[in-house]
């Protein structure tokens, strides 16, 4: 984990409302330092920088996909915890990236029920690292 106490968290959501409602949710329950991306290339480029965690839509309006930027982190970082945002219904989707070591998949169907389960699961990717 991070020195002096401060969890870092990166952020890769396209939509700035979305990330700002994480932002603000996960400020409330921890001391995180969060980094927001909009895009997969700029999480990449600054991921030398090791956060502890990373939170990343699978839909993103970019050249680089979700799926695509987590193959990236995980090659390059595979022990840092990606928990994958989605509106994608598809449970196949779901399964094919929990495969490929995605710590968790979480749906953005229902948001108050999305950010329980993201609170969840950020507590648990913390603990296991």
């Amino acid at each position: 984990m991070s020195t002096q106490g401060q969890i870092k968290i990166f952020i890769v959501e396209d939509n700035f409302m979305y990330s700002y409602i994480l932002e603000e949710m996960l400020k409330e329950h921890g001391n995180f330092k969060i980094a927001s991306f909009t895009s997969g290339e700029k999480c990449i480029e600054l991921l030398d920088s090791n956060p502890d965690l990373v939170i990343l839509d699978y839909n993103l309006d970019d050249s680089m996909t979700g799926l695509d930027a987590f193959k990236v982190i995980h090659a390059r970082k595979p022990k840092i915890p990606v928990i994958v945002l989605s509106s994608q219904t598809d449970i196949q989707v779901a399964a094919d990236l929990l495969k490929l070591g995605v710590f968790d998949y979480i749906q953005k169907k229902d948001n108050e029920t999305a950010m329980q389960k993201l609170r969840d699961s950020v507590i648990k990717a913390l603990k296991s690292n």
